[in-house]
């Protein structure tokens, strides 16, 4: 059956057509929603693999920089300037953070047990000591 071509197909046009606005929105802010969603993941994920591969190699480099540079400042090798400084001052907050993850037993980044890890850090340590010692050796 046909309709009617009158007034009453024109409110009605009306109503279709902002229904089929919020529709459209809705399928729009879904698909922002499911991007965003995405953006994040991946966002997450490379911060995932920074901290998984980075961390381990900013602790070393914060504990042989945490001992070497003092040493090198009171033997006269060095000048403290501000950019040795404000790199031994990211040194020892770098440490403390390891340290202080590694006190409460906060579990690590990496998926490793956290005993293992307290172990690999306390290594670093010793490694940066090896390597000032091998440092002022030459």
């Amino acid at each position: 059956m046909l309709g009617r071509s009158d007034n009453f197909l024109g409110s009605s046009r009306a109503t279709f057509r902002r229904n089929v606005r919020k529709e459209r929105m809705k399928a729009l802010q879904g698909f922002v929603r499911a991007w965003r969603r995405t953006v994040g993941r991946a966002v997450s994920l490379v911060v995932g693999l920074v901290l998984l591969c980075g961390l381990p190699v900013l602790y070393l480099c914060a504990a042989y920089l945490a001992v070497d540079l003092p040493f090198r400042f009171l033997s006269g090798r060095e000048h403290a300037t501000w950019k040795s400084l404000l790199l031994l001052l990211g040194a020892f907050v770098v440490a403390l953070v390891g340290l202080v993850r590694a006190v409460q037993g906060v579990p690590p980044v990496a998926p490793v047990r956290p005993r293992f890890a307290r172990a690999m850090y306390a290594l670093s340590w010793v490694a940066g000591i090896l390597f000032t010692l091998s440092d002022f050796a030459h």
